[in-house]
């Protein structure tokens, strides 16, 4: 869905925020693809074998598992020098060696297409359906047997102008989210029925050029939530609405940092008068910074209001701070390093919950065909709850096949 932060710059705007080294495209090693007709297949498959001390996410009672995992992916892209479409289908099959009902089975097909009016202006146009799985370590995890399966639908419909130098975006998009039910200890089954909803965004956006290298820009946000049932099981209607303001600007200085800041305000209102409305500062930043060519340092910073179905609360804001290294060794060798800290402060509940988590990464580019990666993660979450601390080590190896 959109997000309660403003979307990234219009992309007709001409400061455009940069790529880090492990995005960056390697022509030699980049896949070629299949040609058919005036349209480009991209077939990928992904195996991963990964280790996870502890993968229910229980500091007292940690369980750890091997598992294995396939992703393959089908991408569609046109070759028209106006207009385009892109369809993009994915899996990700995960199979526990222990403990199989962890295992899950998730999909999502995207469709992407954009109609060209004239050279300054445009109509976007895309539809994400996915099958998912809720984590483990997420706060509203209902701790059932089996991980709680959600579908999602997100629609979303962008119009873009520019006339000169000033950049025009209006956005809207229709989430619908699907939580099933799940067995509960015992056989008892657990209600998931009242946390579905659908959630409307709409969103204009102005940039303005000062520069080839400089953007400003303001927006504006509004949002509906609607809940499937009338009143949760806890008895809270959950309904509200919401609003956020923002300015910002992207810049890109002497070629070597490009940045992207914004600050604004965010509100939301609920129906039921016994929860608290969320409303503070938010804001981002999105900093990337290369001090030589074969290094990036990618800064990245939010706050913004999220939602939760934990009994008696209405949201939390989520603030998040994180730092990225990519380095590249050789040609065909990146190595990656992150960190990052989240704080996440409940409304109408006396919950707040600090992670961190660091990250390494290593990808080692075979031919255009393969790749290999390797990596760990450490997580970690302090809560002033009892019982949802946790640690979390993982480590896995990839093979990454492309055609």
């Amino acid at each position: 869905m959109l997000q309660t932060q403003p979307s990234h710059a219009v992309e007709f705007g001409k400061a455009v925020i940069g790529e880090t080294v492990m995005d960056r495209k390697h022509p030699e090693y980049d896949p070629v693809g299949i040609r058919a007709g005036s349209f480009m297949f991209f077939p990928t498959i992904n195996a991963r074998a990964e280790y996870n001390d502890n993968i229910y996410a229980d500091r007292l009672n940690p369980v750890s598992d091997a598992i294995m995992s396939v992703r393959p992916t089908v991408d569609m892209r046109s070759l028209w020098k106006r207009h385009s479409l892109r369809v993009k289908a994915s899996g990700d099959l995960a199979f526990h060696a222990k403990n199989s009902s962890e295992d899950y089975q998730d999909a999502v097909v995207d469709v992407t297409g954009r109609y060209d009016i004239s050279e300054a202006s445009r109509i976007s146009a895309s539809v994400n359906a996915a099958r998912m799985h809720e984590r483990r370590d997420s706060p509203d995890d209902a701790g059932g047997i089996t991980p709680t399966i959600i579908y999602r639908v997100l629609p979303t419909l962008t119009f873009d102008q520019r006339i000169n130098r000033v950049a025009v975006r209006v956005q809207t998009a229709l989430e619908s989210i699907d939580f099933q039910n799940v067995e509960g200890p015992g056989g008892t089954i657990i209600n998931e029925n009242d946390r579905d909803r659908l959630t409307w965004d709409v969103e204009g956006r102005v940039g303005y050029d000062f520069s080839s290298s400089v953007q400003g820009f303001v927006s504006g946000s509004y949002n509906i939530r609607d809940y499937r049932l009338a009143v949760d099981d806890n008895g809270f209607n959950r309904d509200s609405q919401g609003y956020g303001v923002y300015g910002g600007v992207i810049v890109e200085l002497t070629g070597t940092i490009s940045a992207e800041a914004y600050v604004g305000y965010r509100h939301q209102t609920y129906d039921d008068a016994q929860f608290d409305d969320v409303g503070g500062v938010g804001g981002g930043l999105n900093v990337i910074w290369a001090p030589t060519k074969l290094t990036t340092v990618t800064f990245t910073g939010e706050r913004t209001v999220e939602e939760t179905t934990q009994s008696s609360g209405s949201g939390f804001f989520n603030t998040r701070f994180g730092v990225t290294v990519d380095h590249e060794l050789r040609r065909n060798l990146i190595i990656s390093l992150g960190g990052e800290y989240r704080h996440r402060e409940y409304e109408g509940i006396a919950r707040s919950d600090d992670n961190w988590r660091g990250t390494a990464r290593v990808e080692y580019l075979l031919s255009r065909q393969f790749r290999l990666r390797a990596g760990y993660s450490y997580n970690t979450r302090s809560s002033t709850v009892l019982g949802d601390n946790f640690d979390i080590n993982t480590a896995y190896v990839d093979l990454h096949v492309d055609y």
